[in-house]
């Protein structure tokens, strides 16, 4: 017994030795890893990332975005500047109207889509949402504006005598533009480059709810394969979701009630008024603008994800995404004039992994006026905020040596590739890609370690649980032995428990007996003896 508790000690002290010097390697191994990011003038960035899920103190999800700002980590240097080369304002186009939209095309052309002489005010719809300047005819203007990112000078104009009120934007990967008419309540769908009218989704100047109805629709956003999403907008407050084809495949929201509540259910929208699709995060985000918020969705099945909440957001009127660095966020908040506050109308840049916001931006005097629209570049390095005043779009550049030393050498400097750096939702790696790859070797070493150690502690296990089975197998016949050996008891000796039990007062075998003898022989025998002792 004594054995076999000693054994199974020295197993637990073997495995509690073993998993402590693997558990000191690691924790050298990943000091050295953070230690490597510190080098090339970087500050290692803190290790963190939230579940993207509801939390027992966060109603529906709810997530507070931190507006503390780290100046020490890179993420927190983020600082856009207006770019003095763009010609800003009125230099563009004075036949230019109220811009309400902008989009980038691949080739980073800037696509604008504007109101020549029309503005959106108190007496332009009925109460029905029915468009009251129907006589005035479609705008005459060309609404549709390409820009040359470098200068903004004027590459080409189409789409006169088509729109009415224009609002958003859209420009996917394959060049097709996407526009939104809040009079008319339809979408439609261009060709590249051109007035080649591909495809109409609504009845002009009919607002309605039903499958192919919409009332003053904002915004829309493709995906890859073909597949797009509507804001619709206005007056339904939801997202529906469309095959490349045009077929309805899902939809979501609803109108938000005004009940006082201080929380308003996920799927509640008030005015979704802009919509950015993160495919590597398989969201699809909405500028909740008089809810104050961002709300962000699966792709697939239109699942409430999280949304992003700060006390610096008021009236939400864009949002955009970009993967580079991880994943940015891009939010356009304006001020609500009903409330008295120190928030400014401007961008504000949020990490995408920790929520953070890392970056502000504004013009160079104070403030956006009426923003309305926002667009960022492929790379991220650009950011074109367009203003509900005639010819206003604004062009914000990132920092040279924010560029220079981490957008363009941000893969070379972690040592992954570009797919590797993306965010994949919930894993524990996504934000020290680093480890996959200048620690695989490492890694490896671990896991012998643990797979030796196991084995060892496997080992010692099977052989103490053999050990003490054959002990009990020895005892038992032993036991057994005992019992069929015949006993020879002198009356003199008396009946006593040490003359059964004392081995040490048999030398040695006795004679067995040679005459077969049945178990109940054996215990009549022992009955006789027990009459001889009483008597």
């Amino acid at each position: 017994m004594s054995v076999t508790v000693a054994l199974t000690a020295l197993v637990a002290c073997s495995s509690c030795c073993l998993f402590t010097a693997t558990a000191d390697l690691a924790s050298d191994l990943a000091s050295s890893y953070y230690q490597s990011l510190a080098t090339d003038n970087q500050q290692p960035q803190q290790t963190s990332f939230q579940l993207q899920q509801m939390a027992s103190n966060q109603p529906y999800g709810q997530i507070q975005v931190n507006n503390t700002d780290n100046s020490n980590d890179v993420f927190h240097k983020f600082h856009f500047h207006e770019s003095s080369e763009w010609p800003f304002p009125h230099q563009i186009d004075n036949s230019i109207g109220q811009i309400s939209g902008v989009s980038i095309s691949k080739d980073n052309f800037v696509y604008i889509f504007h109101r020549g002489d029309r503005e959106w005010n108190q007496t332009t719809f009925f109460q029905n949402n029915v468009y009251r300047e129907k006589h005035k005819g479609p705008i005459s203007d060309q609404v549709v504006v390409v820009l040359d990112p470098k200068n903004g000078s004027v590459i080409k104009r189409w789409g006169s005598h088509r729109f009415y009120m224009p609002h958003g934007i859209t420009v996917d990967h394959e060049n097709n533009v996407w526009l939104t008419d809040v009079a008319l309540h339809q979408v439609f769908k261009f060709g590249p480059n051109s007035e080649n009218l591909l495809m109409t989704f609504g009845t002009a100047f009919v607002p309605g709810s039903s499958l192919n109805e919409f009332c003053k629709p904002t915004s829309v956003a493709v995906t890859t394969s073909g597949e797009f999403y509507v804001a619709d907008g206005y007056c339904n407050s939801r997202i529906i979701k469309f095959s490349a084809k045009g077929q309805e495949l899902l939809e979501w929201g609803r109108s938000t009630l005004v009940t006082g509540e201080m929380f308003v259910p996920p799927y509640q929208l008030w005015i979704p008024h802009a919509l950015t699709l993160a495919e590597d995060k398989e969201l699809i985000c909405v500028a909740d603008r008089e809810n104050s918020r961002v709300s962000c969705f699966n792709t697939n099945n239109g699942t409430f994800i999280f949304e992003i909440n700060s006390q610096l957001f008021q009236r939400i009127f864009s949002v955009a995404y970009s993967p580079v660095a991880g994943g940015l966020f891009y939010v356009l908040n304006d001020k609500n004039m009903d409330v008295i506050t120190d928030t400014l109308a401007q961008g504000i840049v949020i990490n995408a992994s920790t929520l953070e916001i890392i970056g502000k931006f504004h013009p160079k005097d104070d403030e956006f006026s009426r923003p309305h629209g926002m667009a960022v570049s492929p790379d991220g390095s650009s950011v074109y905020v367009v203003e509900l005043i005639r010819s206003h779009i604004r062009k914000f550049v990132l920092d040279s040596d924010i560029q220079n030393n981490f957008i363009n050498k941000s893969v070379d400097t972690f040592g992954v590739s570009e797919q590797e750096f993306m965010l994949n939702k919930y894993n524990v790696l996504e934000n020290c890609p680093g480890l996959r790859e200048n620690s695989g070797k490492q890694i490896l070493v671990i896991m012998l370690i643990i797979a030796v150690g196991l084995f060892f502690t496997a080992a010692i296990f099977v052989t103490v649980l053999i050990y003490t089975r054959t002990k009990s197998i020895a005892h038992r016949k032993d036991a057994a032995f005992g019992r069929w050996q015949p006993r020879t008891l002198n009356a003199a000796d008396g009946f006593t428990l040490g003359n059964i039990f004392n081995k040490k007062q048999r030398a040695g075998f006795e004679k067995l007996a040679t005459a077969e003898v049945s178990e109940d022989d054996d215990d009549g025998d022992d009955d006789d003896n027990d009459l001889n002792v009483r008597a």
